[in-house]
């Protein structure tokens, strides 16, 4: 653990490593397999509504701070935005940016994002097909069993809503994302890199 608290140490403090991804939430439950007893088997509603949201979602590995965005678009357009809102809330710190090379983490608008921000930015890809790498993959589990799983709301609002709960729930838990975010040893953490 010293040499990680050693490694921690020297990462330059006017830079902050992110991991950002998406992750689409529909408006019908993902049913899950639950304990119960044989006679009392829970009954979870659905619908036909098949309405969804996209959330933008970005996690500090180092400081367990987490950010979301709500849009009812995926796009390169929400993406840019989401990127200017992290740089507006990491003030003059440089950001360096893991992504998973979607469509939306290219194109005209993340270009301009990115000449906005004047050097702040930095956009890199982790390799192809390794979502195990990116520590936003265990947030989404995680918001999945918390707030989709096994859930029933009556309105695409009160969804919306749940899933802004779950963010400020995490506010105060930046410990367990850490360990969440699996930095455990040196190695651990360059491996995100």
């Amino acid at each position: 653990m010293t040499e990680l608290a050693t490694l921690l140490e020297d990462w330059p403090q006017d830079c902050e490593l992110l991991f950002v991804d998406e992750a689409t939430v529909r408006r019908h439950p993902t049913l899950t397999a639950q304990w119960c007893l044989s006679d009392d088997i829970p009954e979870v509603p659905t619908g036909d509504d098949h309405t969804k949201v996209h959330v933008y979602g970005a996690v500090a590995p180092l400081t367990g701070q987490t950010h979301h965005h709500i849009s009812p678009i995926l796009g390169k357009g929400e993406f840019a935005y989401f990127l200017r809102h992290l740089l507006r809330y990491y003030g003059g710190k440089r950001l360096l940016v893991i992504h998973d090379g979607a469509e939306q983490h290219k194109g005209a608008p993340i270009t301009t994002a990115l000449k906005d921000a004047e050097g702040r930015l930095s956009l890199k890809r982790q390799p192809a097909y390794s979502p195990e790498l990116n520590p936003q993959e265990r947030i989404w589990k995680w918001l999945r069993r918390v707030v989709t799983h096994n859930h029933w709301f009556e309105t695409l609002s009160e969804e919306t809503q749940a899933l802004r709960d779950f963010f400020c729930y995490l506010i105060g838990r930046k410990t367990q994302v850490r360990q969440l975010c699996g930095l455990k040893t040196p190695e651990s953490l360059l491996a995100l890199l």
